[in-house]
């Protein structure tokens, strides 16, 4: 019973958790328009700019913009472009750090994006839950007929 009752306990604590998990993201939707002299200030706002890539690899992107050269964290999976070097593209900046770009053929959050997390919470919640309780419950019978065996 205290096996279940931990599996109980750690599921509630994540489907709670859900219901705070996209706050960030809330966050982000909800914040004030940055003026363009603050695209890389770290205050509570957000703002879309016009930038050109200058290097592309599958973990970072390189960015111009308006003359200040940037290095952004990203995780890219598949085939790369090309012709990306070059490229003009707009950037969303959240709190001073690129969070989005998108032009031609690219448009990706980078690692700094605010992600929700509610349904990954959520899902793990109920797993824990069921699963959980589904193990204790096998666990259970085969102690019973082990016990009912037994001379």
């Amino acid at each position: 019973m205290l096996v279940l009752a931990g599996f109980w306990t750690f599921g509630v604590v994540l489907l709670v958790g859900s219901l705070y998990g996209s706050v960030a993201s809330d966050q982000f939707q909800s914040a004030p328009t940055c003026s363009p002299g603050q695209v890389f200030a770290a205050t509570y706002c957000r703002v879309t700019v016009d930038a050109t890539v200058t290097a592309l690899t599958s973990d970072q992107v390189g960015i111009d913009v308006g003359g200040r050269q940037s290095s952004i964290e990203a995780n890219l999976h598949g085939p790369l472009p090309d012709d990306a070097v070059g490229l003009p593209v707009r950037v969303t900046f959240y709190r001073g750090t690129a969070v989005h770009i998108k032009g031609g053929d690219l448009n990706f959050d980078t690692e700094d994006a605010p992600v929700d997390r509610t349904d990954e919470l959520r899902f793990a919640g109920l797993f824990i839950l069921i699963g959980g309780t589904l193990l204790v419950g096998i666990l259970a019978l085969r102690r019973s007929a082990r016990l009912a065996n037994s001379p």
